[in-house]
């Protein structure tokens, strides 16, 4: 994967990045790049226009999940400067500065979650515009709510689930009113089939509501309110 990007950064034309040295390259370097890079059906390279968002954001989540968060934020920020408006971009950003400062190594604690913070109100900017799914606002209530379960502030996860798990109902009720009763079904010969609609599968309604049950069930528990708890497995949790 590294290597993939090294050989789009090396083809990439100058005019595009303006980083490459003028000075002469050595063939030898040149023929061993290039077998990096793509070729075509005539054997011939074909260099890559622009570096590939999707490309950087992975290998940085290779980076990522082997604890290595500041080597990932270097490829997070690539990707940072050719797409800002990205939620994927903005959330790995904003998770990487606040697990990083979780660990012993980190030096300055409280500077690495107020970064992370930001990107966190940047990711929520860009999921509350206009338009905006239900779905999408469910997603970031969730993943705020838990950046706040992780650094311990109880009280603010515990809010963001109950948004999570409001939006929720939302998106049941636009999911049972989009879904007809009864289906219709025209032959050829005019021949009118009625059947019922909870014969074919259902469509996949995308629902954090499970995940943050089970995160507010759990710290309900913990707390030792087990009436809440127990209101929350029975309202969201039964099948």
């Amino acid at each position: 994967m590294l290597r993939q990007i090294k050989a789009m950064d090396y083809t990439i034309p100058d005019g595009t990045t303006g980083l490459r040295s003028s000075k002469p390259v050595r063939e030898s370097i040149y023929q061993e790049r290039a077998r990096l890079s793509t070729r075509d059906e005539n054997g011939e390279v074909i260099p890559a226009e622009a570096m590939d968002v999707a490309l950087l954001v992975l290998y940085g989540h290779i980076l990522y999940s082997g604890n290595s968060f500041l080597p990932a934020l270097n490829y997070f920020f690539r990707a940072y400067a050719l797409d800002d408006q990205n939620p994927t971009v903005l959330l790995s950003i904003a998770l990487s500065y606040i697990h990083h400062s979780l660990k012993r190594q980190s030096e300055n604690r409280h500077f690495m979650i107020m970064q992370g913070l930001a990107f966190m109100e940047e990711y929520r900017r860009v999921r509350e515009r206009p338009g905006s799914l239900l779905q999408e606002r469910q997603e970031m209530e969730f993943n705020y709510a838990r950046v706040w379960h992780m650094l311990g502030l109880s009280n603010l996860a515990v809010e963001g689930y109950q948004r999570v798990l409001e939006l929720g109902k939302q998106i049941q009720a636009e999911s049972r009113g989009a879904k007809p009763v009864v289906q219709i079904t025209r032959h050829v010969d005019d021949d009118v089939e009625m059947r019922d609609a909870e014969m074919d599968k259902e469509p996949f309604v995308e629902d954090f509501s499970p995940e943050a049950a089970l995160a507010l069930q759990t710290l309900y528990a913990l707390s030792g309110d087990l009436h809440l708890a127990k209101d929350v497995t029975a309202n969201w949790l039964v099948i």
